[in-house]
């Protein structure tokens, strides 16, 4: 199996590291991710201008563009025909209305274009042992039930704490939040979200799951990201 690997936190973040150590047992990993941090870029691309690309290592280059560019650029001008694109690990949970702004979710979207299978990882803030913990088993089970998809693609997010106690299918939870701004000073504001109940009680969605000791796997594809 090829495995394009990318992130939204820079190609020196741990979590892609770890995901690269991770994944290296079911194939071969070429990492090709922003040089610098890209978050909260959903899926947008670079057309006003050159980007450039640099390989630091064997199968490993960053690209001064978003996650959706690396991602465009890996599965169109490397000579590997690769068969996943997995993005992450995030540094932060990608649940609820998390996803319509993610450059973790916005790379696999990007995937989906190229009819490529996509999964999309994300982790608590400050805990990536858990997913080095729980990564194989929650990468067993996606293959085990052939959950890999050019339709749609894997949004997976681990939970609060040391344990995981089950991998759940979840669905979106929408929550309610609120972003507003702040005047900071004369012609600056700065944005800040409120999230009213980030703590759900619905069963078997991605915000319930997070806070329940489960792993989150939920199923995204265009018609599902947005609610009206």
């Amino acid at each position: 199996m090829n495995i394009l690997l990318t992130n939204d936190d820079g190609y020196e973040a741990e979590g892609i590291k770890l995901l690269k150590e991770e994944l290296s047992s079911f194939g071969r990993v070429v990492i090709v991710a922003p040089k610098e941090v890209m978050s909260a870029k959903s899926v947008a691309i670079t057309i006003t201008r050159a980007q450039e690309v640099k390989q630091v290592e064997p199968d490993v280059f960053y690209m001064d563009g978003t996650p959706a560019d690396c991602v465009a650029f890996g599965l169109s001008s490397l000579s590997t025909k690769f068969d996943l694109v997995v993005s992450g690990c995030n540094d932060g949970f990608n649940v609820s209305y998390d996803i319509m702004y993610s450059g973790t979710v916005g790379a696999c979207l990007q995937a989906l274009t190229y009819r490529v299978p996509a999964m999309a990882v994300s982790a608590p803030n400050g805990n990536l042992e858990i997913v080095r913990k729980y990564f194989k088993n929650v990468f067993n089970y996606i293959r085990k039930n052939k959950l890999l998809c050019r339709e749609y693609l894997l949004n997976i997010n681990f939970p609060i704490g040391a344990v995981a106690k089950s991998i759940e299918e979840t669905t979106i939870y929408y929550r309610k939040e609120t972003t507003y701004y702040v005047k900071e000073m004369d012609d600056m504001y700065f944005a800040v979200r409120e999230i009213n109940d980030d703590k759900c009680r619905e069963p078997y969605t991605d915000v319930y799951a997070v806070h329940h000791q489960q792993i989150s796997i939920t199923k995204l594809n265009k018609t599902n990201i947005y609610k009206e």
